[in-house]
């Protein structure tokens, strides 16, 4: 028997998605009074789009912060990728990734995010830690206070030099790793077991096929 979230069910498989993997690190005491406590340091995704004849297609991306970016950099790169998914997968990231975003998302420069984000009954499908407790994610070395003694809690201005940040190539990649295995996770309840020729599980075959042609091509 397949345990699924009936909650994510019943919205029904969507062939064209975004699966979403973000990547934090913890920060000082000094950090609480921010709206995420955890900086956020690299977005990966997976696009599952259709071609001609309903074909899949597939597209990974990611970008972490470099030298002197904020959070915001990551948001502006993400805003207009999320525009044309009707669904957005996403599980729990020490905490919930699109309630996350809403604390963090500017409604005036994205506006995409703060809609999406805010539909987690509709085009958002979070799925919970049942769904998703085997996938692992990378782990990071917290971000250290650099504000010094002498600066109140509620003025920590959260530096983020790049030598205390994840690799950003390093975690690119792992960040499209795990936006895959989140998306094989959303997608392998529809048609399980009883249904070969459903999309989900057609696009699951597909899927395999060009991740073998990717890694050949190496």
């Amino acid at each position: 028997m397949t345990l699924i979230d009936v909650s994510i069910d019943a919205r029904c498989y969507a062939p064209v998605s975004i699966s979403l993997a973000v990547r934090t690190i913890g920060a000082c005491f000094g950090a609480r009074h921010r709206p995420d406590n955890r900086f956020m340091t690299g977005i990966g995704l997976l696009s599952v789009t259709q071609g001609d004849g309903g074909q899949p297609h597939f597209a990974t991306a990611a970008r972490c912060l470099h030298e002197g970016e904020k959070v915001a950099d990551l948001l502006d790169w993400l805003e207009p990728r999320l525009s044309d998914a009707p669904a957005v997968i996403s599980w729990d990231n020490w905490g919930s990734v699109p309630r996350r975003l809403l604390a963090l998302a500017d409604p005036l420069h994205h506006p995409e995010i703060v809609a999406v984000a805010r539909d987690t009954v509709g085009r958002w499908r979070d799925m919970p830690r049942g769904h998703t407790w085997h996938v692992r994610q990378a782990r990071a070395q917290a971000m250290p206070c650099l504000c010094g003694p002498d600066v109140r809690i509620d003025e920590c201005d959260g530096a983020t030099p790049a030598v205390l940040l994840p690799d950003p190539i390093t975690t690119a990649t792992e960040l499209i790793d795990e936006a895959i295995v989140g998306w094989q996770c959303w997608v392998r309840p529809f048609g399980d077991f009883d249904d070969h020729s459903h999309p989900a599980q057609a696009a699951l075959r597909a899927f395999d096929i060009w991740r073998a042609d990717q890694r050949s091509a190496r």
